[in-house]
């Protein structure tokens, strides 16, 4: 059986090798609107770069390209806060991330799915 989540060093050691890495973060709403969030991180030449991402959830087991959902706040490439902190772990506290799930870049996907088959 594969593991889905990286450990903290697993994390910062992808990010060292030029990865992004990302954390899943769920469900909430705007208004009556059903949206999702979810947070990456590289490594910047100041530290490790953590953005927090929001979108409408549009999506679907057969389609869950959430980096393509249209974002509430009107610009769907672009974050809706930044950091820079000295780590992985502490740019995810800094983006107010507790449970901190962290997976390769593109599996972000795979939780939305995950996310949308426990919601159903």
């Amino acid at each position: 059986m594969s593991r889905r989540y990286l450990t903290k060093t697993e994390a910062e050691f992808a990010l060292r090798r030029g990865k992004t890495v990302e954390v899943f973060l769920g469900g909430f709403k705007v208004e009556n609107d059903k949206c999702i969030r979810w947070a990456t991180f590289t490594l910047s030449g100041s530290g490790v770069k953590g953005n927090l991402w929001e979108a409408f959830d549009q999506g679907s087991v057969e389609y869950c390209d959430i980096y393509t959902f249209d974002s509430p706040n009107g610009e769907y490439d672009e974050p809706v806060k930044t950091v820079i902190s000295v780590d992985i772990e502490m740019a995810a506290k800094e983006l107010g991330i507790i449970d901190q799930k962290f997976v390769n870049q593109g599996m972000a996907e795979s939780e939305y799915i995950a996310y949308i088959e426990s919601s159903t």
